[in-house]
Parts: C-alpha cells; sequence; structure tokens
C-alpha cells in the first residue's frame, strides 16, 4: 500500500512539475486561451492529487474504514478532472488552435508534446495504482480474507 501510495504522488507530482513548467510559455492569446486553461487546470489538479492519494494510501495503511472511505472518496472527487483533463489535453493540443499556439510557444511548444504522452501512457499505471491501493485496503480484507480460518496476529 505504501509503495503504490508512494507512486501515485510521485506521478502526480511529477506531472504537476512538468506542466507547471510549460504554463509561462503559453502566451496569451485567443489561439492558446484552451490550451493554458487545461495545462494549467491539470497542473494545479495533479497538485492537489498528490495529498488525496496519499491520504488514501495512509488510510488503507492504517486500517482504518473511515480514513480509507474518506481519502479514496477526494480521491476519487479529485481523479474525476484528472481523467477528464487526460481527454482534454490531447483534443486541444492537436487542434487547429492548439497547433498554432504551439507554433508560437517555440521549443516550449515541442515539450508540450511528449509530456501530454507520458502523461497519456501513464494514466493506466495510476489507474492500476489505484485499484491496488482499493484491493489491498478493502476488497482483500473484506472479501477474499473474511472466513479462511486464519488467526490473525497484531
Amino acid at each position: 500500500i505504501v509503495f503504490y501510495g508512494a507512486m501515485m504522488a510521485i506521478q502526480n507530482f511529477g506531472f504537476f512539475t512538468m506542466y507547471y513548467a510549460l504554463t509561462p510559455f503559453i502566451p496569451i492569446s485567443d489561439d492558446c486561451s484552451n490550451m493554458r486553461f487545461w495545462v494549467t487546470f491539470f497542473a494545479i489538479d495533479c497538485f492537489v492529487e498528490t495529498f488525496c492519494c496519499l491520504w488514501m494510501a495512509m488510510g488503507g495503511y492504517i486500517d482504518s474504514c473511515v480514513m480509507f472511505a474518506f481519502g479514496w472518496f477526494l480521491h476519487l472527487f479529485v481523479a474525476l478532472p484528472y481523467c477528464i483533463s487526460s481527454v482534454g489535453i490531447p483534443y486541444v493540443v492537436y487542434s487547429d488552435a492548439g497547433t498554432l499556439c504551439r507554433a508560437s510557444m517555440g521549443t516550449a511548444g515541442l515539450t508540450l508534446v511528449p509530456v501530454m504522452w507520458t502523461h497519456i501512457a501513464l494514466f493506466l499505471v495510476y489507474v492500476w495504482c489505484m485499484l491496488s491501493i482499493t484491493y489491498y485496503s478493502f476488497l482483500k480484507a473484506t472479501f477474499i480474507t473474511k472466513g479462511t480460518g486464519k488467526v490473525e496476529v497484531a
């Protein structure tokens, strides 16, 4: 649980730093308004998500149903914009206005594309980590090991 929580926090904070570092290079223009919104929105969401995923993992690690449930739903609430941004950013980057905006960003426009594809590729890793924490914190303890006859020593 600690490993998965750490991986999620590292990934979120990494995306925060990568996307947030690109925001000053997005010009303030009509062509770039959507890109500026999505990139900045995702960066801030990733920053907040860093804490939410650790809170969820901590609840599972200390075996607190209340803390885990609160952290899980808080994480879910903050992760929904993460999922939406994972579709919104590629849409904006490859739109006609996004292509013009990337061209006006100079080398930062070239950097945005691999950052975005890294984000998209690691999205499934993030989902795997979240589901793994859910499995080890709740599903396994509630449904799998119940009634096995094993005595657990604290």
